[in-house]
């Protein structure tokens, strides 16, 4: 928030706003890249965790569907289709507004810019993208076995053609931070560490 040229106490107002915002680290990749990884590093250093993922999935429930991969890829779809791109992001912001009682808020989950804005209404937004290459990606979504892991390359890759459809690529494209996830869990962690403190301090100070 720029406060040049403003009155004393003008400027003064703006800083105590700042102060008491929210921070909304918004975390962005493509399946099995290592989000879930990084949002539970900010969970363990305070942050609340919001996963969009999970508003999918309680839609599911409502539906009586199955969390397959293929039942929640439709429905994330369906729900972008009839209520735009940043239909998705509006749930999850409701949940945020109702449920959050914390400065520091992770959002797992981004898959375009449209939801990254969604976010920026609730105060300091930051884009982190988690980047790992396929071959990395399908190995940990097979290991990982979830209700919606891929059953074989070829639904991997279709996956990935879903989510770039919905515009993943360009959050990914304009994060403010890119942690590549191509060697060590602990590597990871470590990187994702570093980010989130930053965060913090910057809130404390």
């Amino acid at each position: 928030m720029v406060s040049w040229g403003l009155p004393s106490a003008t400027k003064e107002r703006v800083r105590t706003m700042e102060k008491h915002q929210k921070i909304i680290a918004c975390i962005t990749g493509m399946p099995g890249a290592g989000k879930s990884t990084v949002a539970d590093v900010a969970k363990d250093l305070g942050f609340e965790i919001f996963r969009m993922g999970d508003d999918v999935r309680i839609e599911a429930e409502k539906r009586n569907l199955p969390p397959t991969d293929e039942n929640l890829g439709m429905l994330m779809l369906e729900l972008r289709q009839k209520g735009g791109s940043a239909a998705i992001a509006k749930m999850c912001k409701k949940r945020i507004e109702q449920e959050s009682k914390s400065k520091l808020v992770t959002v797992d989950g981004i898959r375009n810019m449209n939801e990254f804005l969604e976010f920026k209404n609730l105060g300091k937004a930051i884009l982190i993208a988690v980047h790992a290459s396929p071959e990395k990606r399908y190995k940990f979504l097979r290991q990982r076995q979830r209700s919606d892991s891929p059953s074989s390359l070829d639904s991997f890759e279709a996956r990935d053609r879903r989510e770039l459809s919905v515009g993943v690529g360009e959050p990914i494209a304009m994060a403010d931070e890119v942690i590549i996830n191509s060697s060590s869990l602990e590597e990871l962690k470590s990187e994702a560490e570093r980010i989130f403190l930053k965060l913090k301090e910057g809130d404390c100070g």
